[in-house]
């Protein structure tokens, strides 16, 4: 499996889902966002893809740095820790996947979170405020007078990440391990590939996502809070403490239930376009080789 390989069923897999499940993701920023923000319920499901074309455009250099690192990390770091007698040490695998998520969820936040902060603006502009022009083209001439607003939010983005990854990947590797056991499926098919990855990093991925989602709702009020001019953002603390005194202990699992639908769905399909399509990409290339060594 090549670099281009990886890096081509990566952002196969993050354009799908970017188009397919952003609608989701437009509400539940909506209904995190305090009441300042919100253009009110009979517009909530109204603009759905506002601010898509921030995350578009950055979808393949984080997709990129995210599957490279941890497709290098899992590799390399397997190959040194576990030696043929300890090869099957599951818990060593699994933290090997936590520690490789962990490190390429970093990386890939950086790139990530300036996207992120126009895509959220933009999801909670009201659109019957639209004039006709890109609203993510907007929110960003508006950000930019301030260049440091447009990384507002990175800790915690990672704060929210990180744990989401530690704990999606490493019960994601070991359900969809499981399945092929349990099937006793050596040569999968692309299909078979696609419909147990999705499942798996579905399953996991809603598991990580309820359990996060007090995190999901700072790490939204972070990126749509302005700052003060003289004390500057609020941070992670901060702000929770701010949510909760206002809006009460509720408030923080604001929601919950869209985000564990949405990451169902998200990494599902993601993840099962992602392995899906390097296979593919990987059979593709080998049958290529083939061919032309006989010539």
């Amino acid at each position: 499996m090549s670099h281009t390989d990886v890096v081509l069923a990566g952002a196969t897999a993050a354009f799908a889902i970017d188009l397919i499940v952003y609608p989701l993701d437009t509400i539940k920023t909506r209904i995190q966002a305090s009441s300042e923000w919100t253009a009110g319920r009979r517009a909530l499901f109204k603009g759905a893809y506002q601010g898509v074309g921030s995350i578009i455009l950055a979808t393949l250099p984080s997709s990129a740095a995210f599957f490279l690192t941890y497709n290098f990390l899992v590799k390399n770091l397997s190959y040194t820790l576990l030696s043929s007698d300890n090869r099957r040490s599951q818990g060593l695998q699994s933290a090997i996947h936590a520690l490789s998520s962990a490190v390429a969820e970093t990386a890939s936040c950086a790139i990530l979170t300036p996207a992120e902060v126009i895509k959220q603006n933009a999801q909670v502009v009201s659109p019957t405020s639209r004039n006709g022009t890109s609203l993510s083209l907007t929110v960003f001439k508006r950000l930019l007078k301030e260049p440091k607003s447009l990384f507002r939010g990175y800790t915690a983005l990672v704060s929210r990440n990180l744990p989401f990854t530690a704990l999606q990947f490493p019960l994601y590797e070991e359900i969809r391990r499981r399945a092929y056991e349990y099937k006793k499926i050596a040569h999968p098919s692309l299909i078979q590939v696609g419909v147990i990855t999705a499942i798996s990093a579905g399953s996991a991925g809603s598991f990580a996502a309820a359990i996060t989602t007090p995190l999901d709702v700072i790490k939204t009020r972070m990126m749509l809070l302005k700052d003060d001019g003289r004390r500057g953002a609020p941070g992670i603390f901060e702000t929770a403490r701010m949510i909760v005194r206002t809006e009460g202990p509720r408030a923080i699992w604001k929601g919950g239930l869209l985000r564990v639908l949405w990451t169902f769905l998200g990494s599902g399909l993601y993840l099962g376009t992602f392995e899906s399509s390097k296979i593919y990409l990987s059979r593709r290339r080998e049958i290529r080789e083939q061919l032309e060594a006989r010539h």
